[in-house]
């Protein structure tokens, strides 16, 4: 079965230059037991972030649908290098998501009003948007990190996909998903005033 691939776009999780965490074990952990490709880059900068994100909305990158951010986070926001840019401003994504998901490796991301998500949804076009709304454990979140981009990678992104997706994560890993507040956002199911 051809799997989608996963682009990881990571920040730096300590200051200096000692790097100890990185997501590329996660990575190669579901390339090695389920033949998921990935891509891992890193961004400190906001420029390095929104060359990453350019290159990636490229056709060449189709196979690509899954971006996986793994950045430290604020409520409704990521930090990149030394900025905390909230979502809404995350201008780099503006209409390059159509068939293609999200997942905010980051704490409290996704801890916005509805209507926040929907403007997001909206303006990037992306079929689903994936993170927590808490503020999450390292090793627990990569636990459910692993299952989120195997369940991801297994069909075409759409929005019944989504659905499907929905349902077995939380089959699977229902308590783990409510305790760091795992948060799923499709357009099948943007909230209405």
């Amino acid at each position: 079965m051809t799997r989608n691939g996963v682009l990881c776009l990571e920040g730096d999780w300590e200051e200096g230059l000692a790097r100890n965490r990185s997501l590329i074990p996660v990575l190669q952990l579901i390339k090695s037991q389920s033949n998921i490709p990935f891509i891992h880059r890193t961004a400190s900068t906001r420029d390095e972030f929104r060359r990453v994100i350019e290159e990636w909305a490229k056709a060449k990158y189709s196979k690509f649908p899954i971006l996986y951010l793994g950045f430290h986070g604020a409520p409704g926001a990521l930090k990149i290098g030394k900025e905390i840019i909230s979502i809404g401003d995350l201008h780099e994504f503006a209409g390059k998501g159509k068939n293609r998901v999200i997942h905010f490796g980051a704490c409290e991301t996704l801890k916005v009003p509805p209507t926040v998500l929907n403007q997001f949804m909206k303006s990037t076009r992306f079929t689903a948007i994936c993170g927590f709304r808490t503020e999450v454990d390292w090793l627990h979140s990569c636990a459910l990190e692993i299952l989120v981009l195997e369940e991801l990678s297994r069909r075409k992104i759409s929005i019944s996909s989504i659905t499907l997706f929905k349902k077995n994560v939380m089959r699977r890993a229902g308590s783990l998903a409510r305790e760091l507040g795992f948060h799923i956002w499709s357009r099948g199911n943007l909230y209405r005033d």
